[in-house]
């Protein structure tokens, strides 16, 4: 049996040796992803074969355990095995969860009675990074012009890449956003939002890319991302939608910065919307080139 360990800051150096965008682009797979959300989808990962095993709640129903398809040196055909073995020997049904549509294909070849099925609000959603880097183009107007809109109205404002020396004044800004006041505990916006305190103070725990857009030395803007092959996965951006334009403006300033440091960016990975009518619009606003589906295969 395949022994499954929890998910923590400490183990984000394995779990690095296993993100490779040219497999799937789906934030699922990122430590960031992973270590944010370890708590509330119950992730554990487990090492055989040079392949990753993450078991986790299923995305469909978080009262079912469930598994991601497994990545690494083997084949899920040769991985896929020992996790039947295992569900075997503990008395659990095999059922995956947020497969990327690429792997589809590949688990009904080994599990060809799975019934698969889309898992709505679960997709991710992916742009051309120099499209968010510009703003160009007709499709994108109304985020150019308030972008602009927020260079016009403050100038007072300075945008640079986070430093530990930010971490207090993030913290502050995130917490007067009072997201999870009057909230249950195991809510999702309530644990997002601890969840996003704790990355902050944990900045330097792995590598993570973080920036800050300050107006009159107060924090307006704050995101943070990661960097795997040609794709930016950003895991989080909160704004001052008090302040015109601050949110547009975060988004450019720090694509248009990671484009500076890694030239081989082709994409960033801005994750689902959860069924958020208002974060729907917001995230279909900016043109994506493709949206990453995500399923659920279970026996019949």
């Amino acid at each position: 049996m395949l022994t499954f360990k929890p998910i923590t800051i400490e183990a984000a150096e394995e779990l690095l040796a296993f993100v490779r965008p040219e497999k799937t682009r789906s934030c699922d797979y990122t430590p960031g992803n992973l270590i944010m959300w370890a708590k509330f989808m119950d992730y554990r990962y487990a090492i055989e074969n040079g392949t990753l095993f993450i078991a986790c709640k299923s995305q469909s129903d978080m009262e079912s355990p469930a598994f991601l398809p497994p990545i690494g040196e083997m084949s899920l055909m040769e991985s896929v095995p020992l996790l039947q073995e295992h569900c075997g020997g503990t008395g659990m049904p095999l059922r995956f969860t947020a497969v990327p549509e690429e792997f589809v294909s590949e688990l009904r070849s080994v599990l060809p009675d799975y019934r698969c099925e889309e898992l709505e609000n679960w997709s991710d959603y992916v742009y051309d990074i120099s499209k968010l880097a510009t703003l160009q183009g007709k499709a994108l107007n109304k985020k150019r012009n308030r972008y602009n809109k927020f260079i016009a109205e403050q100038s007072e404002y300075s945008y640079n890449r986070a430093t530990g020396e930010d971490i207090k004044d993030i913290l502050k800004f995130l917490a007067d956003k009072r997201e999870c006041q009057h909230q249950r505990a195991d809510n999702m916006r309530c644990y997002e939002h601890w969840q996003c305190m704790a990355t902050v103070r944990n900045l330097a725990a792995y590598e993570q890319h973080a920036s800050v857009l300050r107006v009159k030395g107060e924090v307006a803007a704050f995101t943070l991302g990661e960097v795997f092959g040609d794709t930016l996965f950003v895991h989080i951006e909160k704004a001052n939608h008090e302040i015109a334009g601050a949110s547009e403006a975060i988004n450019r300033m720090f694509t248009e910065d990671m484009l500076d440091r890694f030239p081989r960016l082709r994409y960033a990975n801005r994750e689902e919307d959860l069924g958020d009518p208002g974060l729907r619009q917001v995230k279909r606003a900016y043109n994506p080139v493709m949206m990453i589906n995500r399923y659920e295969m279970r026996a019949e």
